[in-house]
């Protein structure tokens, strides 16, 4: 069996096929694409890199060489280490290797090994049947603008040639029409509008003088009254003092099932308020459980357990059991 043919079949459904103690291929999508010059419509297809660090050995090739001779997987890496070298003797020796539907591999200037790939086979499982075109480009008279000329011939004495003009100056000209108007209207009443402004730059100027400085002076002020100022007397506001609630109090009482000297302690809830963390205590009595709040976090959240242990694994095995239960969010706290 030739290996090479082995790897274009693997190429074709991977992305990456590896030659132990080569190098590895490395397949990439690449989207269709146009060539200018030629004017040629490439379908999308897998692009293909060669990479001489990917010498570890995946077992995809050896196995898929032991499959197709039916022989063990030892068998299949033997064959594959063989064809490796036999790659590099003939890079050495300047000689091309030829991989059939994937290209050549040959010996660069300064040793390396470089890789071309064969562009009239398609790897890409989505293009298959697409192939690639070559369109004539398309020529196209005259500008974009420039569309049928506009053709006045009416009221024409016969014997003149008929004038040709282009839609883009039609255009121009209802444009240009309003605009015209306006600047002419602008224009002719400037004047009103000039005599307008002064006439009542007059009519400003005489009312302000009326209330100038000396005129007030001259005019006698009448005597102003005192205004009167209702004073309320201010109506006692009896105060009532609420109890304060200390909220960072000590928990006190502590169920006999929550001993706050334990070392863990099974933690169900954790509340910002106490008020919440009492609430869910009280749910938590109410089904029969002995649970409490068993000490306030450095965050400022009361946290509310169901059962403390002195014992690792003691309190593991209630943590189990408390996770059976309803409480699957239970964790486990260590002092």
């Amino acid at each position: 069996m030739d290996i090479r043919s082995c790897i274009a079949e693997l190429l074709s459904v991977h992305d990456c096929v590896i030659i132990p103690g080569l190098g590895g291929f490395i397949g990439n999508y690449a989207p269709a694409r146009i060539d200018p010059v030629y004017h040629a419509f490439q379908p999308p297809f897998k692009k293909l890199l060669f990479n001489v660090n990917l010498k570890q050995n995946d077992g995809l090739l050896a196995n898929a060489v032991a499959d197709s001779l039916g022989t063990s997987y030892q068998d299949g890496c033997n064959l594959t280490e063989q064809f490796a070298e036999e790659c590099r003797q003939a890079l050495q020796s300047g000689t091309k290797v030829i991989i059939p539907g994937i290209g050549q591999l040959h010996s660069g200037r300064e040793g390396n090994i470089q890789f071309e790939q064969d562009k009239s086979f398609n790897l890409l499982a989505e293009s298959f049947g697409l192939s690639s075109f070559i369109s004539p480009p398309v020529t196209r008279n005259g500008s974009l603008l420039s569309r049928e000329p506009l053709t006045i011939t009416g009221g024409i004495p016969q014997g003149r040639k008929s004038l040709v003009v282009p839609r883009v100056l039609k255009w121009a000209a209802i444009l240009a029409l309003p605009i015209g108007c306006a600047a002419i209207i602008g224009l002719t009443r400037y004047d009103q509008i000039s005599v307008n402004a002064t006439s009542n730059a007059n009519i400003l100027s005489s009312f302000l003088t009326r209330f100038s400085t000396a005129s007030l002076v001259e005019k006698k002020e009448a005597p102003r009254k005192p205004a009167f100022t209702a004073r309320i007397a201010p109506v006692p506001v009896k105060q009532v003092t609420a109890p304060v609630r200390q909220e960072d109090e000590p928990v006190t009482e502590v169920p006999s099932a929550v001993k706050a000297d334990d070392a863990f302690a099974v933690i169900v809830g954790a509340f910002r308020l106490k008020e919440n963390a009492e609430t869910c205590v009280a749910d938590l009595k109410r089904k029969g459980m002995d649970a409490s709040i068993f000490d306030r976090s450095r965050t400022g959240l009361y946290r509310v357990a169901i059962g403390t242990c002195s014992q690792r694994d003691k309190a593991g095995e209630l943590l189990a059991r408390t996770k059976s239960s309803d409480f699957r969010d239970a964790w486990l706290l260590a002092k």
